[in-house]
């Protein structure tokens, strides 16, 4: 038996044996805080009782005490994700089902901009690295499709990370950060303005050696902009441009096809989003971004210096949309919308073309929420887009929230989601130039993928214990999932060449719940708890979760105004993407420690903090090859 659950064990038992003597403490407001509202669901600004669907809260507070250093590293403490990525350089996370390894059945919005790559397969994990943590306000996920909200790319959920507004950090901030694995980050921002007009210039720069033995260090450096402008009292304006830049180690020594190397990715964005409030209950807003990529992962095949293996390319992302929100009366309340996207590939060794590869996509959005009697509250809505490859589709929702007594809500509700295929998944003809040696082409005959899903839940507001339980259960059938092939029949080519046709069916059937514990004033403790079974031909047994996943945190202030986190992350086997048997991963147990010191120099804040991630010691990621081991760094920071 591993010594480290009694840790937690202890820590629990030392908090509950406390919580009598302490209860004289909490005040009336403690006990009777609101609920957060969010507005990730379904546009509109709910309550967590009210939402059409489960969701996590991770707020800054949270993020600072996690000791995290991505946003793929947050998610260890949402239900239901799994955390891992190819190598060291590229994590990434996915929601129940680890189909890929790029996240592309998950929408990730920063300030409502939408950050998948248009050139790679449809990848969040590298739109999740181009924010800085110390920037963010909160991030809300969406457990579960929203693609009656958002389209195509929140087949499985939405991880909505929200920025702070700039009125809210006024002044500097510088950080460092260094340790073991090659840890070695920093970061500095300075805002400035007034009332009418407030702005935010911020920096970062974060690098580390990756996993154990492999060529994937990772350098990530960024820059961005933010100005919040209040041209009237009813208009808001939110402009943004910001800057990129990955460096990541590929490749493994002696491979001839994946050869060591250094791959560069540069994305660069602007965005601006405008808001007009009508009156107490309507508001419009507009917004628009442009994004481009660029990518540079080039080196000769070690076998014919003559042939180069190419994955280098560019892509492009235009997106508009507008928004209305309205009250229609007391008790009914509708968000509807437009938009329209245009996106681009230029690639000539992924595409074996050279001029660039696009689609349009128009759509209409809009949900619908009608309380018919106190109790009851529902919410249908739909999103339909027109693909100009694909043709329409349409992705509803239709769910019912139930306030069985004050504090206590019951969820039903059914969606149908459709993910469109990816630019590559269309049109991908990828060759080694300057030859015309093939290994992938897009057939021309890959369907839609969609899935159809059922979910039950519970919400729970236990004041007296200041405590929250939010339980789903849902059932989950997905048809014609994006599978790769690699022996694909390719008239005038050799037989084993790749392509991504239309797979078989699976089913995912689960339970999962979130608690959330302030026994007292200075304590907060998370637990999460995941229980799936996925249904599927037994002759393909690629990428399957885990059938438990656990995580507890606990968040203790400690005497002196030290402050102490504790995460515990435990699942069991599993195997990711499209690897073999041979690849199952065995049940994982992993550790982070953080503790803080906050202290004063003047009328400067500053804090000092050490996290030691895998505390327990080293942990198979990805592969069982593949070894995260134990990271200690220290951070320290200061606020002018």
């Amino acid at each position: 038996m591993r010594p480290y659950p009694f840790l937690f064990v202890s820590l629990l038992c030392t908090v509950v044996t406390s919580v009598g003597a302490f209860a004289a403490e909490l005040s009336e407001q403690d006990y009777f805080s609101e609920l957060p509202v969010v507005l990730t669901v379904s546009r509109l600004a709910q309550p967590l009782s009210e939402t059409p669907g489960a969701v996590t809260i991770i707020d800054r507070e949270v993020i600072r005490r996690s000791g995290a250093r991505e946003v793929a590293d947050l998610l260890r403490l949402v239900p239901g994700y799994m955390v891992s990525g190819w190598n060291g350089a590229h994590p990434s996370a996915s929601y129940h089902l680890p189909l890929d390894d790029y996240g592309v059945r998950n929408l990730v919005l920063i300030d409502g901009r939408p950050v998948y790559s248009s050139f790679n397969l449809g990848d969040t994990h590298r739109g999740m690295m181009g924010v800085l943590l110390e920037d963010i306000e909160r991030i809300e996920v969406l457990r579960g499709s929203n693609s009656a909200a958002y389209g195509a790319n929140a087949m499985f959920g939405v991880i909505n990370i929200i920025t702070r507004h700039t009125a809210d950090t006024h002044g500097a901030e510088v950080s460092v950060t260094s340790g073991k694995a090659g840890v070695n980050d920093n970061m500095a921002r300075v805002g400035w303005g007034n009332d009418s007009a407030s702005f935010r210039l911020s920096t970062g720069r974060r690098s580390d050696s990756g996993y154990q033995g492999l060529n994937d260090k990772k350098i990530v450096s960024q820059l961005h902009l933010r100005g919040d402008l209040r041209p009237a009292f009813d208009n808001e304006l939110m402009i943004k441009a910001g800057v990129t830049q990955l460096s990541s180690g590929e490749g493994f020594p002696g491979s001839a096809g994946n050869s060591v190397r250094t791959a560069y990715m540069r994305d660069f964005y602007l965005h601006g989003q405008w808001r007009r409030q009508l009156s107490a209950t309507d508001e419009i807003k507009i917004s628009a971004s442009f994004d481009e990529e660029t990518f540079r992962d080039a080196v000769p095949h070690a076998l014919d210096p003559r042939v180069t293996l190419d994955n280098g390319g560019r892509g492009r992302r235009t997106n508009l949309e507008f928004q209305h929100q309205l009250g229609i009366s007391p008790q009914l309340r509708a968000v509807w919308g437009a938009g329209y996207k245009y996106e681009e590939a230029l690639s000539p060794p992924l595409y074996a073309r050279q001029t660039a590869v696009s689609f349009h996509e128009e759509r209409l959005f809009g949900n619908l929420e009608w309380r018919p009697h106190p109790q009851w509250l529902i919410n249908a809505g739909g999103f339909w887009g027109q693909h100009s490859w694909r043709g329409s589709y349409f992705s509803p929702r239709l769910m019912a929230n139930l306030h069985v007594m004050p504090d206590h809500t019951l969820r039903a509700g059914v969606t149908e989601s459709t993910r469109m295929p990816t630019l590559f998944e269309l049109a991908g003809d990828v060759r080694y130039p300057p030859t015309s040696f093939r290994t992938y082409f897009a057939t021309g005959k890959l369907e839609p993928e969609t899935l159809f899903s059922r979910e039950l839940g519970y919400f729970g507001n236990f004041r007296d214990w200041r405590m929250t339980l939010d339980v789903r259960v849902f059932s989950e059938r997905m048809k014609d999932r994006a599978d790769l092939a690699r022996n694909c029949s390719a008239p005038g080519y050799i037989p084993l060449v790749g392509c991504i046709i239309n797979g078989t069916a699976l089913e995912a059937r689960g339970l999962e719940y979130q608690l959330r514990w302030k026994p007292l004033r200075d304590t907060e403790i998370w637990v999460n708890q995941t229980f799936e079974q996925v249904i599927r031909d037994v002759s393909n047994n690629k990428g399957f979760p885990p059938t438990r996943a656990t995580t507890i945190a606990l968040f203790q202030k400690l005497p002196r105004d030290f402050d102490l986190s504790v995460m515990f992350h435990t699942t069991g086997a599993m195997s990711w993407g499209n690897y073999e048997a041979k690849d199952i991963l065995p049940a994982m147990h992993r550790v982070d420690l953080r503790l803080a010191y906050p202290f004063r120099i003047g009328s400067t804040r500053a804090e000092a903090a050490v996290t030691v991630q895998a505390a327990n010691g080293s942990y198979p990621e990805y592969r069982p090859s593949y070894f995260f081991d134990r990271r200690a760094y220290g951070t320290l920071r200061f606020e002018f």
